[in-house]
């Protein structure tokens, strides 16, 4: 499977997520840069969001996905049920774990993301 060049790309923390935690990418036209501070803006939304809570647990799972692949060999896609990762293909996992630490501390969210499983 192969990402397609522009799509969208979701977010979720501890299985959770909200209306806004997704965001369009183009990889043609955007920077890397660029990826990264949307990828940022949609961690800080959902930490802002979250750090209103009162029994805050840690952040232990965090999903970057996307269902815009392409199958290489011509098979079907469930469009509905996809989830493929976009750690490797849109951002590295340091790309990652430093937006979340950041951004975590900021909002006094614990996370305990395992990045080597």
């Amino acid at each position: 499977m192969k990402i397609r060049s522009s799509g969208v790309i979701k977010l979720a923390f501890n299985g959770k997520s909200r209306n806004t935690s997704l965001f369009t990418y183009n990889l043609q036209k955007e920077t890397q840069e660029q990826l990264q501070a949307k990828l940022r803006e949609k961690v800080v939304d959902f930490f802002r969001f979250y750090s209103e809570f009162t029994n805050k647990i840690p952040v232990k799972h965090f999903d970057v996905y996307s269902a815009d692949f392409i199958c290489t060999n011509s098979c079907k896609i469930d469009l509905l049920s996809t989830k493929v990762s976009v750690v490797g293909c849109v951002y590295s996992i340091t790309e990652i774990k430093s937006i979340l630490q950041e951004e975590g501390k900021k909002f006094g969210i614990h996370i305990e993301v395992n990045f080597n499983a």
